[in-house]
C-alpha cells in the first residue's frame, strides 16, 4: 500500500516578498527519486490564518497522508531550524497577506500550552546534517501561521513536523544557507521521513 507523505511550503507574506520555501516546493519534486511504497505530495498554502486552515484541512481529508512536513520562512533565522514544537497562542506579531491579524490568544480553548512535534526531530536533524548544511533544533516556532500550521497538523493525529528555513542570503559576505543548501537538506530530511513511516 502507497503511503503518501504531504509537504508544504507557504506563498510570500507581508514583509517577505520572495519566501524560498514557495521556491523550494517548486524544486523538490525533481530532486526525490521515486520510492516504492511513498509517495510525496507538494503544495504551497495561502499565507492567509483562513487560507491556510482550509487548505490544510481540505489536503489531510483528501490525500489522507502518513506524514506531514511543513517548510517555512522566519526572517530572524540563521540556519535551518527543525521546530519540537508548537503553542497554543496566536499573536498580533504581523498582519497576514490579506491585512488580517489572527485573534490574539489560544488557537484552541480547553488544550494544553504545547504539543511536540510527532516525527522524530532529531532524527531528522541528524538526517538534515548529512548534507552539510547547519541545521538545530528550535522550541520556539513563533506565533504566527507556521506555528499556527504545525499546531493543526499536530492535533490531527498525522505524524507531523515544520521546518523553518531562513530568508536566502544578500552577498557573498551573507552566511545564511543558500536555496541550493535548503534544498539539499531538505532531501535528506524527506528522505529520511520516507524510510520511517
Amino acid at each position: 500500500m502507497t503511503k503518501t507523505i504531504l509537504v508544504t511550503g507557504f506563498e510570500p507574506f507581508p514583509g517577505m516578498p520572495i519566501n524560498p520555501t514557495a521556491q523550494l516546493i517548486a524544486r523538490l519534486p525533481r530532486r526525490l527519486p521515486p520510492r516504492t511504497g511513498n509517495q510525496f505530495e507538494f503544495f504551497r498554502l495561502p499565507t492567509t490564518w483562513a487560507g491556510r486552515q482550509t487548505v490544510t484541512e481540505q489536503l489531510r481529508k483528501d490525500l489522507k497522508p502518513s506524514a506531514i512536513i511543513h517548510f517555512g520562512v522566519d526572517g530572524t533565522r540563521r540556519c535551518i531550524n527543525i521546530e519540537t514544537r508548537a503553542v497554543n497562542r496566536a499573536t498580533l506579531v504581523k498582519p497576514d497577506a490579506e491585512g488580517h491579524h489572527a485573534a490574539p490568544g489560544p488557537l484552541e480553548q480547553d488544550a494544553p500550552a504545547a504539543k511536540a512535534s510527532t516525527l522524530p526531530v532529531r532524527a531528522l536533524r541528524d538526517a538534515a546534517a548529512r548534507s552539510g548544511v547547519p541545521v538545530s533544533l528550535s522550541h520556539d516556532a513563533g506565533t504566527y501561521l507556521c506555528n499556527a500550521t504545525l499546531w493543526d497538523s499536530i492535533s490531527s493525529g498525522i505524524p507531523s513536523v515544520f521546518i523553518h528555513v531562513p530568508p536566502l542570503p544578500r552577498g557573498k559576505f551573507d552566511t545564511r544557507p543558500s536555496l541550493q543548501d535548503i534544498e539539499a537538506a531538505a532531501v535528506q530530511i524527506l528522505s529520511e521521513v520516507a524510510r520511517r513511516i
